[in-house]
């Protein structure tokens, strides 16, 4: 069958493997831009006597921190919406691609998705 049930009885389709391959790395790439906000959140910076400049950093961490996984979820789906269901070709390039962009992602000196970082 190509049908499942799920506990609140409603019917879905049964995903296949390149469905789920792509759903895999959506939320491996999702967890890896929440983890560097989670990162980007807990930098301190370093010490200085001039108050403003220790709340601008602060300031300026915080704006990035919220568009983190926002970015890496618009790019997402950016990126899934230029493609059509059935060019099988272009999906699996793409998700080499992305597997290629989630290893540079989980290297320890990159901080922040979609931005650049002052640390």
């Amino acid at each position: 069958h190509q049908f499942t049930t799920h506990e609140n009885n409603m019917i879905a389709r049964r995903l296949s493997g390149l469905q789920k391959d792509v759903l895999a790395l959506y939320r491996c790439i999702l967890r890896e831009a929440v983890r560097k906000d989670r990162k980007a959140l807990t930098f301190t910076p370093p010490s200085s006597s001039d108050s403003n400049v220790k709340t601008h950093v602060r300031i300026g961490n915080l704006l990035s921190i919220s568009s983190s996984a926002a970015y890496a979820r618009d790019q997402f789906r950016k990126e899934a919406l230029a493609v059509r269901r059935s060019d099988f070709k272009t999906i699996e390039y793409k998700i080499r691609k992305g597997k290629k962009q989630l290893q540079l992602l989980r290297m320890p000196g990159v901080n922040l998705v979609g931005g650049v970082s002052n640390t």
